[in-house]
């Protein structure tokens, strides 16, 4: 997980030195944020640490619209754990799962 987050910072940092027209960091923070969220298995901690990278992504402007949807994502997959832990596990288990089927698939692209 330390390598995930030294990743994601590190993609941040070449973000934040780039010229404006710089599409290779671009396109190297995106995959960051992808290799993150499919290595965070849905755990909440994981995929609270990639969330540092999706921050970033949401300043690019290339990038604004996919990381606004995948900011809504995430944050109902986390809505998702809460509810898990105060009851209805079932229905809870299977939205859930579709959520994360979801940023899982959508970063896959």
């Amino acid at each position: 997980m330390k390598k995930i987050v030294l990743i994601a910072v590190m993609a941040a940092g070449l973000t934040a030195c780039a010229q404006p027209q710089a599409p290779k960091e671009d396109s190297r923070l995106k995959e960051a944020y992808s290799a993150c969220i499919n290595t965070a298995e849905g755990s909440p901690e994981k995929i609270e640490a990639c969330q540092s990278g999706l921050t970033v992504l949401k300043k690019e402007k290339a990038h604004e619209q996919f990381a606004t949807q995948e900011n809504v994502r995430v944050m109902d997959y986390q809505a998702c754990i809460q509810a898990r832990k105060t009851g209805n596990d079932q229905e809870v288990a299977k939205r859930c799962d579709k959520i994360w089927q979801e940023i899982r698939s959508n970063n896959t692209k």
